[in-house]
């Protein structure tokens, strides 16, 4: 083969590879490409291919040409192994290289033509040996592809310094004798060079490519193995992937969740179900998923997670997906804690609000009374008989009761609120103590209506709570007498069977109706039927709760319209 159609084949060849480049490369992001190889290439074939119509001896503005676009190519080519390599090459750098180019090319043209073709040589040496020096000084990723056409540029780099050399030295022989050979020589490292390095290269393109990918893949195990965040790759519901942390979240062993369905992570089968379709519908439709999923531990304990999920290929979000899991039981069990706290001080807040209504309202009264009934003394003191006087003193010792009566309501109630649960037991006479409160408790409460009080003999002496005691009277009787009109009566009895003892009080009053029945244990209760009848609702909260302290039990039975019965029974302790 003859040196022109040597040069003609290597023009066609740096076309086609630099056209197989740009489909190589074509659809890739920018940081994925190789720059300067394509223009590298068509300047080499473009360089070639003027070369191959003019005379290399004769200097012309197409020789001019041609070295020029052969020594970009080189230079080209050169910063593209530099890339391939890890090295960047700054704009600065390639500008001025290629200024440098032009301008040697400018300089050669003056020169005769032994100096021009060994010049000329010579500055293609240097542009063969930077690449091969790149090739060859990356130590820690050198391979013997990397050594192979990293010495590769050195040879080719060394047939173009001897050709320049023989030509400087021994010009009357650049094309004859030993320099023919040698310009044979350098033409078929050149072709070998064209035909070996596009190739190597991309070689060279792929295996950084997989080193990245390499260390990607050890950076993302390492990763894996330590974010205490649960991860998992799954691809058709089969958890492909997962980290330590998953596993030991779930209570499996290390690497055994690889390659199960993620059904193991349910209770069952609908909730694998119902939460599959919720999280894929939403990565179908939004690209990600965040919320609370409940799963299952190995051992069968249920516990709440954060999950978040997205796909890794928008084209097939229903079965490749990576997620992201998170205890957060202890996290619901706060928010559930401070749900209820938040709960229970709302329905105190309005217990209160109810309490201080209700408590308005019946201080309201009594205090008016005493107000009128004072005003009315202090203003007509001298006009008013002496009946009229009493009757007004009567109308303030009543205000007055009626206020004591409340007080004392609310501080028993209080008291039996924050009280210990252990009770103050002394040895009393329970009859002479019932007879006591009862005898007070109607000179208050009774207003006219015939009370009838039967103690039985039997009860005598035990050990008993008088607090809780006198509360559980008092407030009986209190209610039975306000709600029963003056007419009607009123009865308290008391006996003692062996180890028990039974206080009954009975009214005829207005009864409880029976959905109300429920209730009447309840704080601040009152029922639809009271009418205007004045009270807190507390009487009855009280009277159960000293029962139970007492360790009895209470009981009502009432018809509305025709009474009430309310039977407690204590145990004796003698």
């Amino acid at each position: 083969m003859d040196a022109n159609t040597l040069i003609l084949t290597l023009a066609f060849g740096s076309y086609v590879f630099g056209f197989l480049l740009i489909l190589f490369q074509y659809g890739k992001e920018p940081s994925r490409r190789i720059p300067f190889w394509v223009p590298a290439k068509f300047l080499q074939g473009t360089g070639s291919l003027i070369l191959y119509y003019c005379d290399i001896r004769s200097p012309s503005p197409l020789n001019l040409a041609a070295d020029a676009l052969l020594l970009l190519g080189c230079a080209y080519e050169g910063w593209a192994v530099f890339n391939i390599t890890g090295r960047t090459v700054s704009r600065c750098l390639h500008l001025s290289t290629a200024t440098g180019i032009l301008s040697a090319c400018l300089l050669m043209i003056t020169l005769p033509p032994p100096l021009r073709l060994s010049f000329n040589f010579l500055i293609h040496a240097l542009f063969y040996i930077l690449p091969g020096w790149a090739l060859l000084r990356t130590a820690e990723r050198k391979s013997l592809l990397r050594t192979v056409l990293g010495y590769s540029f050195l040879l080719v780099a060394g047939v173009f310094l001897l050709r320049g050399l023989w030509v400087l030295i021994v010009p009357e022989l650049s094309f004859a004798g030993f320099g023919a050979v040698i310009g044979q020589i350098m033409l078929s490292t050149v072709y070998y060079m064209m035909l070996i390095s596009g190739f190597s290269m991309l070689l060279l393109a792929k295996e950084n490519s997989d080193r990245e990918l390499h260390e990607s893949l050890l950076e993302q195990q390492g990763i894996l193995e330590t974010l205490p965040t649960g991860l998992a790759i799954v691809r058709d519901r089969v958890i492909e992937r997962c980290n330590p942390s998953l596993e030991q979240m779930f209570g499996h062993a290390s690497g055994t969740l690889t390659g199960k369905n993620v059904r193991c992570l349910y209770e069952n089968e609908p909730d694998y179900d119902r939460y599959g379709r919720m999280i894929y519908a939403e990565i179908k439709r939004r690209n990600r998923f965040s919320g609370e999923i409940q799963a299952m531990r190995h051992n069968g304990e249920r516990f709440w997670t954060w999950v978040e999920g997205t796909s890794i290929f928008s084209e097939r979000s229903q079965r490749h997906a990576v997620f992201s899991v998170t205890d957060i039981t202890l996290q619901k069990q706060q928010q559930e804690l401070l749900s209820r706290q938040k709960e229970e001080m709302e329905s105190a807040t309005q217990a209160k609000n109810r309490f201080i209504r209700m408590v308005s309202h019946e201080f309201r009264t009594p205090f008016g009374l005493l107000t009128t009934s004072a005003d009315i003394l202090d203003r007509y003191w001298h006009r008013l008989t002496r009946a009229e006087r009493t009757t007004q003193n009567h109308r303030i010792r009543d205000g007055v009761q009626q206020i004591n009566t409340l007080i004392n309501s609310i501080l028993a109630y209080n008291h039996s609120d924050t009280e210990s649960a252990e009770t103050a037991q002394e040895r009393v006479d329970v009859g002479a103590l019932c007879r006591t409160i009862a005898t007070d408790a109607a000179a208050v409460w009774n207003r006219g209506h015939s009370f009838q009080l039967t103690i039985a003999e039997e009860c005598g002496e035990m050990l008993l709570d008088q607090v809780l005691f006198r509360r559980i009277v008092q407030n009986l009787l209190s209610n039975a007498f306000n709600y029963t009109e003056p007419d009607g009566g009123v009865r308290l009895i008391l006996s003692q069977q062996a180890d028990t003892l039974m206080l009954e009080v009975a009214d005829s009053g207005i009864g409880i109706d029976g959905e109300d029945q429920r209730h009447i244990y309840d704080e601040y209760f009152r029922g639809h039927n009271i009418g205007t009848r004045r009270g807190l609702g507390l009487g009855l909260s009280i009277v159960h709760d000293a029962v139970q302290r007492l360790k009895g039990t209470v009981r009502a039975e009432s018809v509305p319209g025709k009474g009430t019965t309310m039977r407690v029974v204590l145990p004796v302790v003698t």
